[in-house]
């Protein structure tokens, strides 16, 4: 089955009507939570040891945020999931093209998880942080750790090149060979 242009023009709308929802979602809600800007400059808000602006979790906004946010993980999981379905329904094809079409789902749904993974982790150490409220002394590790955090989420695309050397064999022996090593 190949795909012409009406279905072409189908799978762009349906991601333009997602990507349009997903988007009146998150202004709708954070417009609730803009008062008036960051307040970079209170005493309040100052870091005394590192020039951040302290992160404060006061309410349940930074957790459904991050909620939404793992939203377009799931939907490209699920479209993983429906990749292997497809290559494993349709056998017309021969050998070396069914090895490469699943080498590169499992590709796919690997570059997937990482990300869902980042989410995860950032999603847990917001549940955390309500979990555990902190009081002076330990404000300041909380906001070194969520800067780390933060760094950790935003190294998602070192991770995804990598990802794609160790899954991709023409990829992993280009770079084996480049660093001439010669696994057994």
């Amino acid at each position: 089955m190949k795909p012409n242009f009406k279905r072409y023009l189908y799978m762009f709308s349906i991601v333009l009507i997602i990507g349009l929802f997903y988007n009146l979602i998150i202004i709708f809600y954070v417009m609730q939570y803009i008062g008036g800007g960051i307040k970079q400059f209170d005493a309040e808000y100052l870091n005394k040891t590192l020039p951040f602006v302290i992160t404060k979790s006061e309410d349940l906004s930074s957790l459904i945020m991050t909620l939404i946010a793992i939203l377009p993980f799931i939907i490209i999981f699920i479209c993983g999931f429906k990749m292997v379905h497809y290559v494993n329904l349709h056998t017309g094809f021969d050998q070396n093209m069914k090895r490469l079409l699943k080498q590169l789902t499992k590709t796919l749904i690997l570059l997937a998880i990482i990300p869902s993974i980042n989410q995860f982790l950032t999603l847990l150490a917001v549940f955390l942080g309500f979990i555990y409220k902190t009081n002076d002394s330990t404000k300041e590790n909380i906001n070194i750790f969520n800067i780390f955090m933060v760094i950790f989420q935003h190294f998602t695309p070192v991770f995804n090149p990598i990802v794609c050397i160790l899954t991709n064999k023409p990829y992993k022996e280009a770079v084996f060979n480049r660093l001439r090593i010669h696994p057994q």
